[in-house]
């Protein structure tokens, strides 16, 4: 009976999965929203969740030129902001149809004295969680 009460306690824990719907649809929103944005093309949006249960978008588009580059972040920040809190780590490669890099981070961040900005721009943050502070 012992072993029966301590499978039960243990089955929530092992049914939980590392996917997170909330930013699956991120991602396919990035996609959609880049590939709709004159001057992007090419757009490839990966979601991969780890072992660790971070959570990770690789973001890569091809642009016309460095001011389209500018546009498409913006883009994935804005989506960002309004479409989910919860943590995303990002690997963002923006390059030319030449292959070049255009615009290369690592990360999107949102800077604590950017809050205000932002909101004005893009109204106010998804309520789906809390982005961490500096993200």
């Amino acid at each position: 009976m012992k072993r029966l009460a301590l499978l039960a306690s243990l089955l929530p824990i092992t049914v939980c999965g590392t996917s997170d719907d909330t930013v699956e649809d991120l991602s396919d929103r990035i996609e959609s929203d880049l590939k709709s944005h004159d001057g992007v093309s090419a757009v490839e949006v990966e979601y991969t969740t780890g072992m660790d249960h971070w959570q990770y978008l690789s973001v890569t588009a091809t642009v016309a030129d460095k001011a389209k580059a500018d546009e498409a972040m913006e883009i994935i920040r804005r989506d960002y902001w309004t479409g989910t809190g919860r943590r995303v780590d990002f690997r963002v490669r923006l390059r030319s149809s030449a292959g070049a890099d255009l615009l290369t981070s690592n990360d999107v961040k949102f800077k604590l004295g950017d809050v205000v900005e932002v909101e004005r721009r893009h109204g106010p943050q998804s309520e789906a969680g809390e982005l961490e502070p500096g993200r």
